[in-house]
């Protein structure tokens, strides 16, 4: 039986949608955040396990890190998937930080969350005399012609959080995370990390509505990571997927597409996004406005500053997060770029990935950072 709630707002959710479409939403939330309370309820052990698994994570600790002596002056540019994206336009600042560090000159160009922004914004590294580039949030083939380009004009070009899909390969690295990991990469670990959560926060029932997005290839993966592991633990279901394009995340016309979906399947219990910017961006107001938070949990993905002081205020709307150590990562790619420039193998940088929420994996303040000091290893390696 649908919910009495979900459809006294069913007439509103549309104006809704559209009213916090171009906002970027704070931490004035008041509401206390829908979870489970864990001190009053008793989970299945099987449940407890997989919360377990999710806080625990996955990563290591860099202590094979070999010395590298970077190229002094090399001019690098980073082609952030979209500066208006927080898990865009974070790590993307830090991998130009991490560039300074090693003694290069380090330019941001905004791909601006469209295929042709991409294009354009690796045209114009190439037209500023990059030496090194590494795009942040894309995948090659989504912008394939401006990649060729740029490998044509001698560029190094590494990877910085997307999958080299071009043929044929378009990059003189990946950015290399685990020799002997559990899953491929990741985006697969964010999905089942994202999985153990909900199956632990539901008793092992969750009811999931989980966003796919379609402009880049890893979306996928971590959809299909996330339908995998629901599998693997033997409760609930995934009991719908929306695909969301880099546009419509642009102008915040997937608030709607969601909140209609979490109202068509009235059992719905939980929502997973493979990037915190959904949530940021309006769909964690969204669902407090139209009542949603107060039955559905939602968990994010790569534990940005933004929806992790959300967390911390107790925003409704968004209950946990994937943290990825972005900014570990970035400064992984300005490594792989130094050991290829000196004709080394790429190293596994092995940042860590874990579920984050209120109780735990919480930084105090900003992002997700990791579980060891990543940029003294990073230092210490490049003789800084």
């Amino acid at each position: 039986m649908r919910s009495p709630k979900k459809l006294a707002i069913a007439t509103s959710i549309v104006a809704l949608a559209v009213a916090l479409s171009a906002c970027t939403t704070g931490t004035t939330g008041t509401t206390e955040p829908a979870a489970t309370d864990d001190a009053t309820t008793e989970i299945s052990a099987e449940a407890q396990a997989a919360l377990d698994t999710a806080f625990e994570g996955i990563g290591s600790d860099l202590a094979d890190l070999t010395p590298v002596t970077p190229e002094e002056g090399l001019n690098f540019y980073v082609m952030s998937c979209g500066e208006s994206n927080a898990t865009c336009a974070a790590p993307a600042a830090a991998m130009k930080d991490a560039a300074e560090a090693a003694g290069w000159n380090a330019t941001i160009v905004d791909g601006k969350l469209s295929p042709e922004g991409f294009a354009t914004a690796i045209r114009q590294a190439i037209a500023g005399g990059a030496d090194v580039l590494a795009p942040v949030g894309i995948s090659c083939s989504a912008a394939a012609a401006a990649f060729a380009e740029a490998k044509a004009a001698g560029i190094t070009i590494v990877g910085g959080g997307g999958l080299d899909d071009c043929e044929p390969s378009a990059w003189d690295s990946a950015r290399l995370w685990l020799e002997d990991s559990p899953v491929p990469t990741t985006f697969h670990a964010i999905g089942k990390l994202q999985a153990d959560y909900v199956f632990g926060k539901t008793n092992g029932d969750p009811q999931t509505v989980v966003i796919n997005l379609s402009s880049n290839p890893w979306g996928q993966l971590v959809t299909d990571a996330y339908t995998a592991e629901i599998e693997a633990l033997g409760g609930g279901a995934v009991v719908e997927v929306i695909d969301v394009s880099d546009p419509e995340s642009a102008d915040g016309s997937y608030i709607q597409k969601v909140t209609s979906a979490l109202l068509a399947n009235p059992d719905a219990n939980s929502v997973v996004v493979p990037t915190d910017a959904y949530f940021v961006n309006g769909l964690a107001a969204a669902l407090d406005q139209a009542g949603l938070a107060d039955t559905v949990i939602g968990v994010g993905g790569f534990g940005s500053e933004a929806a992790l002081d959300m967390i911390r205020a107790g925003q409704p709307g968004i209950t946990a997060t994937v943290g990825q150590a972005q900014e570990w990562e970035a400064w992984g790619s300005i490594d792989t770029a130094i050991r290829v420039r000196a004709g080394e193998p790429a190293a596994f940088i092995g940042q860590s990935v874990q579920v984050v929420d209120a109780d735990n994996n919480m930084p105090e303040t900003g992002a997700y950072y990791g579980s060891v000091d990543w940029q003294s290893k990073f230092l210490a390696a490049w003789g800084k």
